[in-house]
């Protein structure tokens, strides 16, 4: 899990370099408790980590970064039920977003007709320029624990 972790600060660190930003020490900070989030996340809980961390980083920081990150690409955001929220997302090719309705994990999934959603709305007259889509269901690990709807057979 560590070294996960350790790797996916590289990444951060090296996108940002790729793109002429400095490595501050907050910054640092802030990529080390990002890099350890498991699931999806507000700038309310990720200001609230990197607090734990180092009390004198401030939320402007914080959300400063956040918003430089989404702007890289590398972290995603994504509207679910209950709250807007946020996923660090290092995946270079295009991609989905399926987030539990119970528990709020979120995983990538690709689509292997995105033909498809082009066709139906060519139908209604619109040309597609690109295209996001987000489902939120329950996990089968929550499914299994008996939260949301059974998937039929």
């Amino acid at each position: 899990m560590e070294e996960r972790r350790d790797d996916c600060v590289l990444e951060l660190e090296r996108a940002l370099d790729a793109r002429g930003l400095r490595q501050t020490m907050p910054r640092r900070t802030i990529l080390g408790v990002l890099a350890g989030m498991d699931r999806p996340f507000t700038s309310t809980e990720l200001t609230e980590h990197v607090a734990k961390v180092d009390p004198r980083i401030g939320r402007a920081s914080v959300y400063r970064l956040l918003q430089l990150l989404r702007g890289c690409g590398l972290v995603e955001r994504l509207h679910g039920p209950a709250t807007e929220a946020y996923v660090l997302c290092l995946l270079r090719d295009h991609h989905h977003h399926a987030t539990c309705s119970v528990c709020g994990r979120a995983e990538t999934f690709t689509l292997e007709d995105s033909a498809s959603i082009e066709r139906a709305v060519e139908r209604i007259g619109y040309t597609m320029e690109h295209h996001v889509l987000e489902v939120v269901g329950v996990c089968p690990a929550c499914r299994a624990a008996g939260h949301g709807a059974e998937v039929p057979q």
